[in-house]
């Protein structure tokens, strides 16, 4: 059998929930059936780096405005001379300038994977969506509120969306980790309880509702710190809200960090207050497979990993009142805390493995191959 070349196209592959998948698609599907490439078209990023380390193709084609038609030309001139069997785009840049520059370079084959419900789109970006999709085979959704944000507020037809859940590998998350070393290395006393969120610090994660709410869980249970993992364009103004809220001495920011699982481990609950927007949220299948207890935004995809009352706890957005409830519940209840954090590693082996994701993906891409290979028979 010939392997199935699936070529994937993103702007760029710094770290990210959205890159991490695209970096499991690439080391993981079956390498003896599939040739996975990875073109990075404006620019690559640390995941880039990982992935090139690891043996991945990775090209960094250094394009970054698609509005210019020579730009669309000249990517459309390298798939055509590349001649992948499937091209599979990812984000709002690379699906759109990556959809049309395949479809003249005569790629048979057009994947789009949407990895968020982005309400902040304007009519023409809706509108560019819908147009795009009438030649797009299949768009996969990473949950199905994405799916109903694809379906209903872009209007595109049901019959092109497919959901297929993110999945991480839980083997990383679910070996011993000496906590008591790790939490020393972070300047946390062994008896302290540990808040942490792990994302890019950025608005629509709303991590001002969670330093709102820490005045309220650090007088309500035992002694806490707050572990803020990862890094972006709101550090600076976060930081002035910590010291504006006297909390310096109990939030930790550890910046970009690769020790994820070890991390994890310190943690008693996991946070992820989205006030915007989430696809899924692979922080928090990540802190499932840690058996983590979870406290989230009942927002977006969401409410289909994390369980109510089960899981976890699911909050309203922007609700820091509520969020500081849900925390110190499971702060003062560290049995219930631990019952939860089991339940939710075994929701996760269940429904969000990388096996089960890499799985579904293998299969859409020789079902796509198999439908193109009798259609053109029948022309025969």
């Amino acid at each position: 059998m010939q392997k199935i070349r699936a070529l994937h196209l993103v702007e760029d592959l710094k770290i990210g929930g959205a890159e991490r998948i695209i970096a499991t698609i690439a080391t993981g599907l079956n390498k003896q059936n599939f040739d996975v490439i990875i073109w990075c078209i404006a620019r690559g990023g640390e995941v880039a780096d990982e992935l090139k380390e690891a043996g991945v193709k990775v090209n960094i084609l250094g394009i970054f405005n698609y509005h210019n038609p020579i730009n669309i030309l000249k990517l459309a001139r390298l798939l055509k001379k590349a001649k992948p069997d499937i091209v599979h785009t990812h984000g709002y840049f690379a699906s759109v300038i990556g959809r049309i520059a395949s479809k003249i370079a005569g790629i048979l084959i057009l994947i789009n994977h949407v990895h968020s419900t982005y309400w902040d789109y304007k009519k023409r970006h809706i509108l560019m969506e819908r147009f795009l999709s009438l030649f797009t085979h299949k768009i996969i959704c990473c949950s199905k509120a994405v799916e109903d944000f694809v379906r209903d507020h872009e209007r595109i037809k049901p019959a092109k969306t497919l959901v297929i859940y993110n999945g991480v590998d839980g083997d990383r998350f679910s070996l011993p980790k000496n906590t008591s070393s790790v939490k020393a290395q972070l300047g946390i006393d062994s008896g302290d309880s540990v808040v942490g969120i792990i994302s890019s610090l950025t608005p629509h994660k709303g991590h001002k509702y969670l330093f709102q709410a820490a005045p309220m869980i650090l007088d309500a249970s035992p002694p806490a710190k707050f572990l803020i993992v990862g890094d972006g364009i709101l550090r600076e103004k976060l930081e002035k809200q910590i010291k504006n809220l006297d909390l310096a001495s109990y939030v930790i920011f550890t910046g970009t960090r690769k020790d994820i699982p070890d991390l994890l481990s310190t943690m008693d609950i996991f946070v992820l207050p989205s006030c915007e927007r989430e696809g899924l949220g692979i922080s928090i299948i990540e802190a499932m497979a840690a058996e983590k207890p979870v406290v989230a935004a009942d927002i977006g995809g969401i409410p289909e990993v994390v369980k109510n009352g089960e899981t976890g706890f699911l909050i309203p957005p922007r609700n820091p009142e509520a969020l500081a409830r849900a925390i110190i519940e499971l702060l003062r209840n560290p049995r219930k805390a631990k019952t939860m954090g089991k339940q939710g590693r075994k929701r996760f082996k269940e429904k969000f493995t990388n096996k089960r994701m890499l799985s579904e993906v293998e299969n859409l891409y020789e079902a796509l191959i198999n439908q193109k290979k009798e259609n053109q028979d029948e022309k025969i």
